[in-house]
């Protein structure tokens, strides 16, 4: 990262240390394919290549020094002779000696087998055996050998196995000398073929070539006469060192095909440079470009922003200070500076007073004040953004108002939000019922959550047991006493509600709490006093009323029972429900079927809920009956 000229610099000069020793006059003006340097070394590199230079000299060195060399120690200035032509020529004498020495003692071998007779004999001829008449081998009186006794005999034996030792010796080292000549033919023969001498060096070529052909016929037990392979490959070596040193003292490890390598990385790394200085201002003028377009969008973005803020400032406070009163402080939505880092905010303002404008208003309004700031600021919101999806979700949104900015609230909710559809979720009593006194009842529906079921969600206080519940407890396999009972329950309380019946207030600790027979036995009486016969259900002679006051068959499945067989059965279950549906559908309109009813105070007796029949309620024959 240096400046122009001195980059420039650096790079001619970069290739000066691999140049001027091979050739002082050579130097960079430029680092480029186009140089003149640089096309003048490329060419010395080829013709460096197509001669032998100091790589190659130093190869041919190593050939010549694997066939013949003599290394002199610089500590006792005693020389050596190696290489694979004196070590061939050595094998052949030590063959050749160990021949000579296998014959001398080739008569022994004839005896050979002596040494396994032995073996046999010795413990016969012992100084600690026992004396023997016969020999033990062929069986001639010991006396009357040619040695005359049993120590003359083991004397004998000892001197012709000391031959036969010798001769084993011997042949084990002709074997040696064998291996070892061979070994040494090969090792010949390969550093032969590794020797190519250059176009400069035919005499000698041919005579290492005349040598190879020897030494490829040769046959052992013959003499191979290198002398004159040795005088070639010695005043070769010779030459080659000179030709080494000299170049070494010229240019020391330099090579124009390694300043042809140098300089081509160089010139790679001068063009990967300017690429990157090339790269690095496109990219710095596209950055540019990218940051002047970042900003005009950001512009406009907060000007779309700041535009949807101001037509909310207005809803806000009409909404606030509905819920406030007149003279609640007037608010103000702003964005952030743009010099501000976080722009992913919204700055809420008020002003409090004369002396206190446009302020935070955590440090100057109320809990109370707060919490209507934000409902303002949601149904604002709500109303000008989600006219898409036009459902609001509100819940405990007054627990910090009092009784009056509850109410006001829900004529709020009532007035400004009648085109959408409103879930409104409290735990306050209060708010509740200013909700159920200012709603009106065709709109709004009134529920109230007794118990949250795990698995079913909220249970509302007016949900009834439907017949549905039923089946499924009876498709799982489950006795569904216990839901018959409640839908009972459930029933004649709503028929007790709708047909206006006059019931016992009960005692104080139960006041409100009435039991299913007490329902059956006020619903019994109304309709005995207004001269309705309730039918019978075909297969049961009791009246169905009567049965309902005791619920004996839904006992059995839904209170424990200490008999053997007090369980309930499902058949029981079934047959019962069955009679019931029956009994509750006597009590329909007999013009439009519907199963709500209601009793004004001057009638006595109930008429259809419906506003477009109104009928009478009066009991239908069954089927099948007259």
């Amino acid at each position: 990262s240096q400046g122009s000229d001195s980059s420039s610099a650096w790079r001619k000069k970069s290739g000066a240390g691999h140049l001027k020793p091979l050739d002082p006059t050579l130097s960079c003006a430029a680092l480029g394919a186009t140089d003149a340097a640089v096309l003048a070394v490329t060419a010395r590199a080829d013709a460096e290549d197509k001669r032998l230079g100091l790589e190659g000299l130093r190869q041919v060195r190593n050939a010549l020094g694997a066939l013949y060399d003599v290394e002199t120690d610089p500590e006792t200035s005693a020389t050596t002779i190696t290489g694979a032509i004196p070590a061939f020529a050595g094998a052949i004498t030590a063959k050749k000696e160990s021949a000579a020495k296998l014959l001398e003692e080739r008569a022994a071998a004839a005896d050979a087998a002596l040494s396994a007779l032995w073996k046999e004999a010795e413990p016969f001829f012992a100084a600690d055996a026992s004396e023997t008449a016969d020999c033990p081998v062929c069986m001639t009186p010991v006396a009357q050998t040619k040695a005359g006794n049993r120590e003359a005999i083991h004397s004998h034996l000892i001197t012709r196995l000391t031959a036969l030792k010798d001769y084993a010796n011997a042949k084990s080292a002709d074997d040696a000398a064998d291996k070892k000549l061979s070994t040494a033919h090969t090792r010949l023969v390969t550093a032969l073929k590794a020797l190519a001498l250059p176009g400069d060096y035919a005499e000698a070529s041919a005579v290492i070539t005349d040598f190879r052909t020897a030494v490829d016929g040769w046959q052992a037990g013959t003499i191979l006469d290198s002398r004159a392979a040795i005088n070639v490959v010695s005043a070769t070596l010779a030459d080659v060192d000179s030709r080494i040193a000299s170049i070494v003292e010229k240019q020391g490890e330099h090579t124009y095909a390694k300043a042809k390598a140098k300089l081509e990385r160089l010139i790679t790394l001068a063009d990967e440079h300017a690429l990157a200085t090339r790269t690095n201002t496109e990219l710095s003028s596209l950055s540019e470009a990218l940051v002047e377009q970042s900003n005009f969008v950001t512009t406009k973005i907060r000007a779309k922003v700041q535009s949807l803020l101001d037509g909310l400032q207005g809803p806000i406070n009409a909404i606030y200070s509905t819920i406030q009163g007149a003279g609640a402080s007037l608010v103000k939505l702003e964005l952030p500076p743009e010099d501000d880092a976080n722009q992913q905010r919204l700055n809420l303002l008020i002003d409090f007073s004369e002396n206190r404008k446009g302020v935070q208003p955590g440090g100057y309004l109320s809990d109370s004040q707060i919490h209507s700031l934000a409902l303002a600021l949601r149904l604002a919101a709500i109303k000008a953004f989600n006219t898409g999806a036009p459902i609001i979700a509100l819940d405990d949104i007054v627990t910090s108002y009092d009784a009056d900015h509850r109410r006001t609230i829900a004529a709020l909710i009532a007035t400004e939000f009648a085109d959408f559809q409103l879930i409104v979720v409290t735990h306050d009593e209060r708010f509740f019922l200013c909700l159920k006194d200012q709603q009106a009842a065709s709109t709004w529906r009134f529920a109230r959550i007794k118990v949250l079921d795990r698995d079913f969600g909220p249970r509302l206080a007016d949900e009834k047991i439907t017949d549905a519940m039923i089946t499924d407890r009876w498709d799982a396999g489950e006795s569904a006493a216990n839901e018959m009972r409640k839908a009972e329950e459930e029933w004649l309380l709503g028929m007790c509600r709708e047909f206006g019946v006059n019931i016992r207030i009960r005692t104080l600790e139960r006041a409100y709490s009435y039991d299913r027979g007490e329902l059956a036995v006020a619903l019994a009486t109304f309709l005995k006093d207004a001269k309705l016969d309730v039918p019978n259900v075909p297969g049961v002679n009791n009246r169905f009323l009567t049965s309902l006051q005791t619920g004996v068959v839904e006992n059995f499945g839904s209170h424990f029972q200490e008999g053997p067989y007090g369980d309930g059965s499902l058949g029981d279950e079934k047959a019962r429900w069955n009679e019931f549906v029956t009994f509750r559908s006597y009590f329909s309109c007999g013009v439009c079927e519907r199963t709500r009813f209601k009793r004004p105070f001057d009638l006595k007796k109930p008429v259809c809920a419906h506003s477009a029949c109104e009928t009478q309620f009066s009991f239908k024959a069954p089927a099948g009956t007259a």
